[in-house]
């Protein structure tokens, strides 16, 4: 989980030395994240199908060497369409090793799947937050992106040596994700499933397209350097750590709808005055304060799942995943176009808009929300 992690920022870590090495812009520079998150979907929609042929343990290992050999395909590739096809390979691999532990820990964890889930994706968020600082250290020191693919490479092969050994249960009872399954999810409560997934669509955009511009936006529109650009996306990511253990203890008190909407607003609010402050201060303040504001609405709203029948529950959880992913593919590369065509200050503060989609379907799905049991916080995505 740490590797797929750092794995999960590796487009927006190296889009700005990606594009000077290649020389063009972000029209063409946006391609990154289309191609890692649209190799995500891939491998999120086939988990299922996955599950039915093959054991936990051959899933897992199976997704590790595809990552490796992507990884390493990447780091030399000549290239950038190649370039672009090798890390479509890596969104797949990665998409299958981010989604399939959340998937394995509903199906086999009970009750404790929640407390499972934290744990996860607790190394999962330890991983998102070095990887910017990783690549920083990598580009500074030795003076290109390409490193920053490779050494995830290496790393993911002593750290997946104990699923070689572990006894993983597989997940016989797996529901294949299809047109029927699709049916059942929709005739349970089609606005439910609609709502949940158009937010949460909007959400892992509005996430990834900060993740993806902001070392851009620092480094030309700030003048920051790229060490301390880094730095900034690190804090971001470390905002929406911290914020996830403080939101997870607030909603005991609260309920989960209204933290959510508040949070929407508060993220849009932050996203919109951030980048027309023009100052550098000012960003490395606010952007981990948007890091924290976000970090409570993805728990929450995929928290949901749980009031899906149990039948279909892995088949809700993943078309989520697949929301996010994307989500993440389209929409951070339609803010790159705003970025090169009418400024990086119009492209970061539009981000604002989707967090106002977001607070409109939570809206829009208000009753069947209200009358849902109280979601639990403490999943991951970030798929996305």
């Amino acid at each position: 989980m740490i590797v797929p992690g750092i794995v999960l920022l590796l487009a927006p870590s190296t889009v700005e030395s990606v594009m000077h090495q290649f020389g063009f812009r972000e029209s063409l520079g946006g391609l990154l994240q289309v191609s890692y998150f649209t190799g995500g979907v891939i491998g999120i929609l086939l988990i299922t199908h996955l599950m039915q042929k093959l054991g936990s343990r051959e899933i897992v290992l199976g997704a590790v060497w595809i990552l490796v050999a992507g990884l390493l395909a990447a780091s030399v590739s000549p290239w950038y369409p190649l370039l672009l096809v090798f890390l479509m390979i890596v969104g797949f691999a990665n998409g299958i090793l981010i989604a399939f532990p959340g998937v394995y820990a509903t199906s086999v964890c009970g009750e404790q799947s929640h407390r499972a889930q934290t744990f996860l994706y607790a190394f999962f968020s330890l991983g998102v937050l070095t990887g910017p600082l990783i690549a920083s250290v990598l580009i500074d020191n030795l003076h290109s992106w390409r490193w920053a693919f490779a050494l995830p490479a290496f790393l993911i092969i002593p750290l997946s040596l104990p699923i070689v050994f572990s006894n993983l249960v597989d997940i016989e009872a797996a529901v294949p994700l299809n047109r029927e399954t699709v049916r059942k999810v929709l005739s349970f409560d089609s606005r439910l499933f609609t709502g949940l997934f158009c937010a949460l669509l909007l959400y892992i955009a509005a996430e990834s397209a900060v993740s993806m511009w902001l070392v851009t936006y620092m480094h030309e529109k700030l003048n920051v350097g790229l060490g301390p650009a880094h730095w900034a996306l690190a804090g971001l990511w470390m905002g929406m750590t911290v914020g996830r253990w403080i939101i997870g203890w607030l909603l005991h008190e609260l309920e989960p709808f209204y933290v959510a909407v508040f949070l929407s607003l508060a993220a849009a609010a932050l996203l919109l005055i951030a980048p027309l402050t023009g100052s550098k201060t000012a960003a490395f303040i606010m952007y981990p304060a948007i890091g924290l504001a976000y970090s409570g609405i993805y728990p929450i709203l995929i928290g949901y799942v749980a009031d899906f029948p149990d039948d279909i529950a892995s088949s809700v959880f993943t078309i989520f995943l697949a929301a996010g992913a994307l989500g993440g593919a389209i929409l951070p590369y339609a803010v790159g176009l705003v970025n090169q065509f009418a400024g990086l200050v119009p492209g970061m503060a539009s981000i604002a808009v989707l967090l106002v989609g977001v607070t409109a379907f939570l809206f829009w799905t208000k009753g069947r929300l209200m009358a849902s049991p109280e979601p639990v916080g403490g999943l991951e995505s970030d798929i996305v």
